[in-house]
């Protein structure tokens, strides 16, 4: 690379020039004829011997405005002591407003973010100034088709002291991954609302005399994507550095490997590229004179504008696709993740394969809350305290920075998940959070944080062998080794806090919850891929067949109870047990369901609401423990007399009648019929009994409404054979408040081809699985209880 010297020209000159031959500095002949010349910045005024005050900024800029309606700015935000920070913008024939930018082309010039480095400044307003006044056909045409932005003056505490911190001793251009420092997060908003194609970044090496005169760098960062780090390096190395050559400046690459010149994802150079732009940093050399500096980054500017308008279409196009790019490769996990390094220096710490995301705890995501909003994460609540970050959306790109324990200038240590499918703590992840909290000082002693990882290696191990119950009995050893740790004062807080509600929503996890989604599935297979199924035909056969396979797959031991129906065709009972643990002799519950429906009925509510509710529950309840009989019982030939039921508790032996304890028979349990707002447990003679009873207790800890539900009398459903043979039966359907008893309060397409999939409520379906889920739970544990 060629070096060159160059002897500053004096100042009268320099402007001559910049006027005879720079584009940029041409200046459009005004229809009035009293036009007045463009404005000038004091450091023009004082030909280089003063720097623009803050006061004379704030003046220039308005006059910039008044004179020239390319030009609006705006005050962005306030920094430390509360001087104002401000976004120009330049177009043609004036800027558009804020959205149609945002949803453009655009660049921004940062100048000065080190207040001691003041030629980028100096730059910036002179630069915005000739843009608003330029005649220059082809800056015209790219203003037409672009915004320009400036943030002059990025850290004017600094400016105003001549220091390289603002006015809390912070260098703000570390501080654009953690967002600490108002200056920085003014950047940040800026960057994030606009997402510029190009950024120019001007900076200053203070105690350099030159050698080269001007060195730039792009985005080393080697998470930022990778085709357009290659572009970027292209406009530095190819058009840049020739370019500001040939105008007389000697230049250079900044930094060294390893050092100033690297990867740190602090710095706005590498942020840059991790937010998916094109980046520039620039550094005149601090001790040459100021009107030389400024020429050498007025040069370097020209030079990118130029670029940006040859190579627009390229440009935009892989601004476009890097963040689609990095989003498939998050999700995908097909690239490692860089914890350092650069694309000059070989990282030491690397993430692969990454997490496919990070559970966040409620209050690490509040802690964080200014970087999800500041880079646009995507979240997601998961259970009662987590708040899951996926690796697959465009901002991977800094999302281990900010969240990964193993992360030098992490904001929190999150649990990084290795399975996204369906994002929950894991005990495994908890594993992972003792280990960063340890390494965060957060235990006291050298036992502590060994207890709760080898306490989580067997829970883990019992997770793999998915053995639910072991999973709970021993979580809930880990909350008592908690509890003692934090009253021993061995635990902090915080991580106490995280740990302990982290553990309850594992726990929460493997406690298998009614979901009303799922029963639909059952109601979209029964009514709309099977139909009507009318009692004896095939269509019936077919779901019984679907409602044992289901029941199977859920690990029951199932059998088939045929009988035969009028005309000598057959029907089925289709039966799932699930056995007392340790009883000998065990009392029984049942909960049933018919399966079958009325000729060319689709059966929506009646029945396929009620058995895809038998088949959740079913789920539901494969894993709780129990000291009764559970039997799952799905009905066919319903509709024709309750002929399934009646030959089902017909064989039962007389003492399985004598264990029998319960039937909670659910028959129309969906309907979205308005009118239908009252949830009825009917029994055969409207007297209470044990399902009423233990129906009416699980309502009041579920917090139901009184008015929601109600006893009443009614038959003409599968629970009469229960009730005929002396056991506490009663049928749970949703129908017209003020029903009389004996009577049937239900929708008007009741048995009609009208009893459709859209015509059934989740809600409705909830409400009942959650309250006999509830009911039942209870029931079968009474020996805890």
């Amino acid at each position: 690379m060629k070096n060159m010297k160059w002897k500053m020209p004096p100042s009268a000159l320099f402007f001559a020039f910049l006027l005879a031959g720079s584009p940029m500095a041409g200046v459009a002949a005004q229809e009035n004829e009293s036009a007045e010349e463009p404005p000038t910045t004091g450091f023009e005024d004082s030909d280089g011997e003063e720097w623009t005050s803050h006061e004379d900024e704030l003046t220039f800029l308005e006059e910039v405005a008044e004179q020239s309606e390319r030009m609006t700015y705006s005050e962005v935000g306030t920094s430390v002591e509360d001087r104002p920070l401000h976004l120009v913008q330049v177009g043609d024939p004036e800027p558009p407003a804020d959205e149609a930018i945002a949803d453009s082309q655009n660049m921004l010039v940062i100048g000065s973010q080190h207040g001691n480095e003041p030629a980028g400044r100096e730059m910036a307003l002179q630069t915005l100034r000739d843009l608003a006044f330029t005649d220059d056909a082809e800056l015209e045409e790219q203003l037409s088709e672009t915004t320009i932005m400036f943030i002059p003056s990025a850290n004017p505490d600094g400016r105003e002291a001549n220091t390289r911190e603002n006015a809390n001793g912070v260098d703000i251009n570390r501080d654009h991954l953690n967002l600490e420092e108002p200056e920085g997060q003014i950047i940040g908003d800026v960057l994030e609302e606009f997402s510029p194609d190009i950024t120019v970044d001007a900076h200053e090496r203070p105690s350099a005399t030159g050698d080269p005169d001007m060195e730039m760098l792009w985005p080393r960062n080697l998470n930022a994507d990778e085709d357009l780090r290659n572009l970027n390096q292209e406009m530095v190395e190819d058009y840049l550095f020739p370019d500001v050559e040939d105008a007389g400046f000697s230049t250079g690459l900044y930094g060294e490997p390893g050092g100033s010149g690297g990867g740190d994802e602090r710095i706005s150079r590498n942020v840059l590229g991790l937010r998916h732009g094109v980046g520039l940093l620039t550094e005149t050399a601090g001790e040459q004179e100021p009107e030389y500096r400024v020429d050498a980054q007025m040069e370097t500017v020209e030079s990118v504008l130029d670029f940006y308008r040859e190579r627009m279409d390229e440009i935009a196009i892989e601004v476009n696709e890097a963040p689609e790019r990095k989003a498939a490769a998050g999700e995908e996990q097909s690239e490692p993740f860089y914890l350092d390094g650069a694309d000059n220096w070989e990282p030491t710490e690397i993430l692969d394969p990454h997490a496919c995301g990070y559970m966040l705890h409620t209050s690490q995501a509040d802690d964080i809350d200014r970087h999800i909003d500041g880079f646009s994460l995507e979240t997601e609540d998961v259970g009662e305290h987590g708040v899951f970050v996926t690796m697959g959306q465009s901002m991977m790109t800094v999302i281990p920075f900010l969240m990964d324990g193993e992360a030098t200038y992490n904001e929190v240590s999150a649990m990084p998940l290795d399975d996204c499918e369906d994002p929950q703590v894991t005990a495994s992840g908890l594993q992972t959070l003792v280990g960063q909290f340890d390494e965060d000082g957060e235990f006291e002693g050298e036992d502590a944080s060994h207890d709760l990882d080898i306490h989580l290696e067997t829970v883990s191990h019992y997770e793999n062998q998915e053995e639910t119950e072991k999973v709970i009995e021993h979580m809930g050893g880990f909350h008592d080794l908690l509890n003692h740790q934090v009253d021993n004062e061995l635990i902090s807080d915080e991580a106490f806090e995280i740990l302990s509600t982290f553990a309850d929503d594992l726990i929460a996890n493997d406690e298998t919850v009614f979901e009303a989604d799922r029963v639909m599935d059952h109601v979209e297979h029964l009514s709309v891929d099977i139909g009507p199924r009318v009692a004896g035909t095939a269509e019936e056969a077919e779901a019984a067949d679907y409602i044992q396979d289901e029941f199977e797959n859920l690990g029951y031991e199932t059998s088939i109870h045929e009988f035969e129906i009028e005309d000598g065709d057959e029907s089925q009972n289709v039966v799932a047990v699930k056995e007392a643990e340790d009883v000998e002799d065990p009392e029984i519950v049942y909960l049933t369901a018919h399966y079958d429906s009325v000729p060319e009925s689709p059966g929506a509510n009646d029945n396929a609401s009620g058995t895809g509710s038998l088949i959740e529950l079913a789920h539901v309840m494969q894993d709780t423990p129990t000291d009764k009989e559970i039997r799952f019982v799905a009905f066919g030939a319903e509709e024709i007399g309750l002929v399934g039921a009646s030959e089902y508790v017909d064989q039962l032996s007389e003492d399985e009648i004598d264990r029998s304890e319960t039937n909670f028979n659910m028959d129309m349990v969906g309907t979205d019929w308005d009118p239908a707002t009252q949830l009825y447990v009917t029994t055969v003679d409207g007297e209470s009994n044990a399902v009423w009873e233990s129906v009416d207790a699980a309502a009041e800890r579920l917090d139901y409404e009184d008015d929601q539900r109600t006893l009443h009398e009614m038959g003409r459903s599968d629970h009469v054979p229960f009730h005929e043979a002396g056991i506490d039966a009663a049928l749970f359907i949703w129908m017209e408040p003020g029903t009389e008893p004996g009577d049937a309060g239900v929708e008007p397409w009741y048995h009609t081809p009208e009893d459709t999939i859209d015509r059934v409520s989740p809600d409705k379906i909830q409400h009942v699985g959650d309250l006999i889920d509830e009911a039942v739970s209870d029931f079968v544990n009474a020996q805890d209880s």
